[in-house]
């Protein structure tokens, strides 16, 4: 089975800016959770899929000036991308490189390999785990985080028009090839290493901040060419330029928050 990604949102300049706005509301809950994992002072940590780079630069905040973050990506636009923010941020303790998971070899073993919703996109998410638990040395950390899409079905149920764009959005990345259920893919994927004790945790985004208000619609503007292209039901949605008002107009109306896709984080010592 092929372990190369395929990302179905594409790598356009608008999905650029909307993995930054993602990023932005994730933030806390990445930070905890690779603060948590043991990442720490003076480490060298591989990040993997680091997209527009945040999660490189919250580990860099992490390992600080003593320590490293090496990030590779397939995609030279976002490398690239992520190499100017992490310059314009001040994150000299990082390197980016144009480099497969599936391909790429690194000279000495990390401290630490870690990465964000990145493994949903990969066919054979378990045999990717198994290499890179390879690439740490004795006593290194490895910290995943991938989605789970239960609780957010859940937490929309009672807003209907939310619940529908949700189902759809959710209907594309599986149409794509992508996982939107990786808790048990990253369990076994631990267990199959002999990390029999992985600590395990979800977090799902809640808020009504203008900035959690506005990711789903973000997200389904993003997997629309994928929608077309698989002939995805999308009529019931009612007309796409009022969409974004009508999501948060049922929120006002029923006085609730908005939910995200939620993050299954996993994490072990070799």
């Amino acid at each position: 089975m092929p372990l190369q990604a395929h990302y179905v949102l594409g790598h356009t300049s608008v999905e650029q800016q909307r993995l930054i706005r993602q990023a932005r509301v994730l933030a806390p809950l990445t930070e905890r959770f690779l603060r948590d994992a043991g990442i720490s002072p003076g480490m060298r940590v591989l990040d993997i899929g680091c997209g527009m780079g945040d999660v490189t630069m919250i580990a860099a905040q992490c390992v600080g000036t003593a320590g490293h973050v090496t990030s590779i990506d397939l995609d030279q636009a976002s490398i690239e991308t992520a190499q100017r923010r992490a310059a314009a941020f001040g994150f000299e303790n990082t390197s980016f490189h144009r480099a497969g998971i599936a391909e790429y070899l690194p000279s000495n073993p990390f401290d630490a390999i870690i990465g964000r919703l990145v493994l949903q996109f990969i066919p054979d998410p378990i045999a990717i785990i198994k290499r890179l638990y390879g690439m740490l040395r004795p006593g290194g950390i490895l910290a995943l985080q991938e989605p789970t899409w239960k609780l957010w079905l859940t937490y929309s149920a009672h807003l209907p028009l939310r619940l529908s764009v949700t189902k759809v959005a959710h209907d594309a990345f599986q149409a794509g090839g992508a996982s939107t259920e990786m808790e048990q893919q990253l369990y076994q994927g631990f267990i199959a290493c002999g990390l029999h004790a992985p600590q395990l945790r979800v977090e799902l985004p809640l808020g009504n901040s203008p900035e959690i208000r506005s990711l789903l619609p973000d997200l389904l503007a993003a997997l629309m060419p994928n929608i077309i292209a698989k002939g995805l039901t999308i009529g019931h949605l009612g007309d796409l330029n009022t969409l974004k008002d009508r999501l948060d107009q049922e929120l006002d109306t029923e006085n609730s928050f908005a939910s995200y896709v939620a993050l299954i984080g996993a994490f072990a010592h070799k």
